[in-house]
């Protein structure tokens, strides 16, 4: 019987995880080097593609082949080119490049393989995740021969596991997840009651995450090797390597006061130590960025500190002291600990992939579950570019309407109505936008879809289109411009089939041997 599974795709670490036979979600170790995590790292060699940790010795003989952070490419136009050895514009990759889709696809080929006849998964992704992200996530997918049944978000995966734990009781009322993985930041506020998770609002940084710390460590290697032999480390060709280093010395200090590595440089090797002090004072601005969008997500609730039951930490990255601590500086209360925050992504999609599939499920795992439910929200103000007549300057002028706002339950079908502006019109712009913010300017909004829809005939000013967006739990938009009068339409889902190139990328990577 083909099986449905949950998978936590991570910037720096992959974990893939599926009820057993109780209902109780079971994260899988890899199949070569029995780990439940999977580092989200590959290193090309000709036609073949070695994903995880193994792909990491590769760094140091050829770094070049090494891709690693892709997820924080997602949302971009770009390739990476194993001749130069980093990301370029698509249109400027040449043969031999890889998109971000088509390398996370061999990550989730590599994951799907740790157990038999997966045909079917829910995947989640950070939850500011763009649109055009969400949408390279289901191509990946589709490349890997995965049908994804929904795209759920990160921090409501992990409150789903929580949520399903036989202390349930302990974690009830209004709760933060507090979600730090390696690229990405998610902070969501919910509601969870009686194995009921209800999110309320998210905030984030797809880019901020432990790989930020590592860079910190790094600048600190580098001006201590300068301060005992007069130069900098050659970072053009061995970063990361060094890196990799930095995330060791990182793992280190979250349970030791110091550390330290032998660093080879241009002046041979030096023997380099760093403290947790000097770790946390080299991450401050990240720190206080962290305590922002906790305070801000908790303003943009309408709620206050005191009335938060529980923080739950979720990421690899929440495991660092000084993110306990300035929790608990917020929160007047440490967080929640006691789960591997490592697998609690992974877990939570199980979970959510079950409640999906419940036909497919036994007796014992049906009621495991039975009593989770989840209601999410959208994370983004989801507008159309209009134009009006602006009194002031004289002239018309092109703003953005928001026709979903933030925070609405999902799914969401929202319509509104738009009006021509001149006589004899022939058509419309249909653009949708995309926004963290609740913005009229069309400068700081993200158009992630431009068409057109034309007229079939010719009319005064003030001819009515009806605007609606529906927009799924998966955070994926389904667009429709009507004309009211003709009742003509534009409609566009933006989903994987809305990729041109999709095709192309297929046949780029049939050939490919994933180990």
């Amino acid at each position: 019987m083909s099986k449905i599974i949950g998978i936590d795709l991570g910037t720096t670490y992959s974990a893939i995880a599926q009820l057993d036979d109780l209902g109780n979600p079971e994260v899988l170790s890899s199949t070569d080097e029995n780990r439940k995590i999977t580092a989200s790292t590959i290193y090309v060699s000709g036609d073949k593609v070695v994903v995880g940790d193994k792909a990491l010795d590769a760094l140091t003989a050829t770094p070049k082949n090494v891709i690693s952070e892709t997820k924080r490419q997602m949302e971009n136009d770009v390739a990476y080119s194993i001749e130069k050895g980093e990301w370029v514009e698509k249109d400027e990759a040449e043969e031999n490049s890889y998109t971000p889709a088509q390398v996370s696809s061999f990550i989730l080929s590599k994951l799907k393989g740790y157990t038999s006849e997966v045909t079917k998964a829910v995947i989640t992704v950070p939850a500011l995740f763009a649109e055009k992200a969400r949408v390279a996530t289901l191509d990946a997918a589709k490349m890997a021969g995965i049908e994804v049944i929904e795209l759920i978000n990160e921090p409501t995966a992990a409150a789903c596991y929580y949520a399903s734990l036989p202390n349930v009781e302990k974690i009830s009322g209004k709760i933060l997840v507090f979600d730090l993985g390696g690229g990405t930041f998610d902070i969501t506020l919910c509601s969870v009651e009686d194995q009921n998770v209800d999110v309320i609002t998210s905030r984030g940084d797809k880019w901020l995450g432990g790989k930020d710390f590592d860079q910190e460590i790094l600048n600190l290697i580098d001006e201590k090797y300068k301060k005992e032999t007069g130069k900098n480390l050659d970072l053009n060709e061995g970063k990361l390597k060094f890196l990799e280093i930095a995330e060791q010395i990182k793992r280190s200090l979250s349970v030791k006061n110091s550390h330290a590595e032998v660093i080879e440089g241009p002046e041979g090797p030096k023997k380099i130590e760093i403290t947790r002090a000097e770790f946390e004072q080299s991450i401050q601005m990240h720190i206080e960025k962290l305590k922002m969008l906790l305070e801000e997500c908790i303003d943009g609730s309408g709620h206050e500190a005191k009335e938060i039951s529980q923080t739950l930490l979720v990421g690899g990255s929440t495991r660092i002291p000084i993110i306990s601590k300035t929790i608990e500086k917020v929160m007047k209360k440490p967080p929640l600990t006691g789960v591997n925050v490592d697998e609690a992504v992974a877990a939570g999609a199980a979970i959510y992939a079950g409640l999906k599939s419940k036909d497919s499920l036994n007796t014992a795992q049906k009621k495991a579950i039975g009593k989770v439910q989840l209601k999410d929200v959208c994370n983004f103000y989801m507008g159309t570019l209009v134009q009006r007549d602006d009194p002031i300057l004289n002239r018309k002028v092109t703003e953005n309407l928001v026709v979903i706002e933030r925070d609405t339950k999902l799914p969401a079908e929202e319509t509104t109505s738009v009006f021509t502006i001149h006589d004899d019109q022939h058509g419309i712009d249909c653009s949708i936008t995309q926004s963290e913010g609740r913005e009229e300017n069309r400068e700081f909004v993200n158009l992630i879809h431009q068409g057109d829809l034309e007229f079939p005939d010719k009319k005064p000013k003030g001819r009515e289109i009806e605007v609606t967006y529906k927009y799924d739990t998966s955070g994926v938009m389904h667009c429709t411009f009507k004309d009211v009068s003709s009742d003509k339409k534009y409609e566009i889902s933006l989903r994987p089939e809305s990729a041109e190139d999709l095709k192309k990328q297929y046949e780029n990577i049939e050939h490919i041997v994933i180990e």
